[in-house]
């Protein structure tokens, strides 16, 4: 398994393999991470995704032909959340799109899927645009009410007016400066960018990997840090606002229609690899996927599957127990006539009918 360039900088982390990765996976409590990030603020290492830059004349029209966004119409240091789609429509990943300047761009695809991602855009005509930045850099997600208080103790510039979904090129502070790698790809400077996969209020930050480690240090040195937090926590803050997960609640047979995210992912205006296919799937009946809410006691999980009376109606893809509705919660996908708020389901769980409610994330 790949290590994180701050694997040795959480020694007391419980780890797991996830994607090819050795990351943590608790450090303290599931539960206390996770509403300490609800509440206040976390920190987690997100060195496991991938970094791709996209650059040359012409990156930005190729990027924006083989995603489901725009990013030539998008502004410098803008973010975007988009689809990397098949011919037949089906994702082969999701990924946010930061457009760097007029000429290049940076996508980080998931935890075991960039390879698949840069060979899939090179073989498409991407080959003078793709490079892997993603063995030099460092991804730190910072999470939670008090992270812009957090921003203002370790770095020298105010964050407090930035934007969600833009990026800013900053210095952060001297330790982090003297310890910045020169040829780092990506700039001369850690990029910030006001965004998360916990629902709140945060920053992700890319550095160089050794400005990485002091940078990690000190959040977790000032008075009243964040707390640090494994991927156990990051599942359950994405699944209490229905963020998808790669590979477990989309692969490349489903659609982008079908996991209902069309509006926030899709700029229908340009052409892009498998716009066909999802301009036909809209005139068609199709399964959507939904949230659900357990009534009865029970935790809905991958697999599991979903009825109505005797007939099945659907498959769980993500599920977990809310630590902050202290009740079970998934995503799944349903057939069409079962895609109404409200609608009573029965969840199969170790063989019992549950009783569960269709619900539109997010669930808090």
């Amino acid at each position: 398994m790949k290590e994180t360039p701050l694997y040795d900088n959480y020694p007391e982390a419980r780890m797991t393999e996830f994607g090819g990765w050795k990351m943590p996976l608790v450090f303290s409590g599931t539960n206390k991470e996770h509403e300490a990030v609800r509440k206040k603020a976390g920190v987690f290492d997100v060195s496991h995704m991938g970094e791709l830059l996209i650059k040359g004349k012409g990156a930005l029209k190729f990027m924006s032909e083989h995603c489901t966004m725009d990013i030539t119409k998008s502004k410098n240091m803008q973010l975007k959340y988009a689809h990397i789609l098949n011919e037949k429509g089906g994702i082969i990943d999701d990924t946010i799109v930061t457009r760097l300047d007029d000429d290049s761009c940076y996508i980080v695809p998931n935890a075991g899927r960039t390879e698949v991602i840069k060979e899939w855009l090179e073989e498409h005509g991407g080959e003078k645009f793709v490079t892997d930045v993603s063995d030099e850099t460092v991804m730190i997600a910072l999470q939670g009410p008090e992270s812009v208080r957090i921003m203002k103790e370790v770095c020298d510039e105010d964050l407090s007016d930035m934007a969600f979904f833009t990026a800013r090129s900053v210095k952060i502070n001297d330790k982090v400066m003297k310890a910045f790698d020169k040829k780092w790809s990506l700039g001369d400077s850690p990029l910030v960018q006001k965004s998360g996969y916990t629902g709140e209020d945060g920053f992700e930050i890319v550095l160089p990997s050794e400005s990485g480690k002091v940078f990690w240090d000190q959040l977790l040195s000032i008075k009243n840090p964040p707390l640090a937090c494994g991927l156990a926590a990051r599942d359950s803050l994405r699944l209490e606002f229905g963020f998808l997960l790669s590979g477990q609640d989309f692969d490349e047979e489903r659609t982008t229609i079908e996991t209902g995210w069309e509006k926030h992912s899709v700029e229908w205006k340009h052409d892009f690899v498998g716009k066909k296919a999802l301009e036909e799937m809209k005139e068609k009946e199709h399964q959507l996927l939904k949230g659900l809410v357990m009534v009865d006691r029970g935790i809905p999980r991958h697999g599991y599957p979903v009825f109505s009376g005797k007939k099945k109606i659907g498959v769980v893809t993500s599920g977990n127990r809310s630590p902050i509705l202290k009740k079970g919660i998934a995503l799944a996908y349903l057939d069409p006539g079962y895609h109404d708020e409200g609608t009573e389901v029965m969840v199969e769980i170790r063989g019992k009918q549950n009783k569960a409610e269709v619900k539109n994330p997010p669930f808090i």
